[in-house]
């Protein structure tokens, strides 16, 4: 049901968030394809990180459509902690790991899950909004294709694990 209004308060701090959490998916992705370029996983992953990024701005679009100021500060803080992410341990000391590729995957396939609750969410407000539904529906339909794309990716890291490789790009 479209509720008749939408508190603009809340929809400001709900668009934060998410054009926060987009920063730091963002900022994953493109390291990622970066790293990965030359491995069954770079092409893919360049893609995702372009969709991302268009995501991205139609967010902050959407925002500024509706006169809303976004929080700097949450996306800061985002960028900030994926950032610091990338120091965590990885059970090798001087190379990267397989495990790397399988735990970064499977946080970017959780992050396209809950997005899909800001496309559904505005969807659902688009008339009171006055923002066009369909858009969110293929939105969500591109979210459902990114999260097989990731768990396709993932199988790939996955067996890499297993197989005791040093590292997703075979080294």
């Amino acid at each position: 049901m479209t509720p008749p209004t939408v508190d603009r308060q809340l929809l400001r701090i709900y668009l934060s968030d998410h054009v926060a959490g987009a920063a730091g998916a963002l900022s994953r992705a493109q390291r990622m394809a970066r790293a990965y370029r030359e491995t069954p996983l770079g092409t893919p992953l360049d893609r995702f990180a372009a969709e991302l990024a268009d995501e991205r701005t139609l967010l902050l679009e959407v925002a500024d459509g509706l006169g809303l100021s976004l929080s700097r500060w949450k996306s800061l803080a985002t960028a900030t902690a994926e950032r610091v992410g990338r120091l965590k341990p990885n059970g090798r000391l001087a190379a990267a790991s397989p495990l790397s590729a399988l735990l970064e995957l499977e946080v970017l396939s959780g992050g396209v899950s809950a997005k899909r609750g800001i496309w559904a969410s505005l969807g659902d407000w688009s008339d009171a909004l006055g923002l066009d539904a369909g858009r969110f529906d293929d939105l969500d339909r591109q979210a459902v294709d990114q999260i097989a794309v990731l768990t396709r990716l993932a199988g790939v890291a996955r067996e890499r694990v297993a197989a005791g490789a040093a590292d997703v790009r075979g080294r």
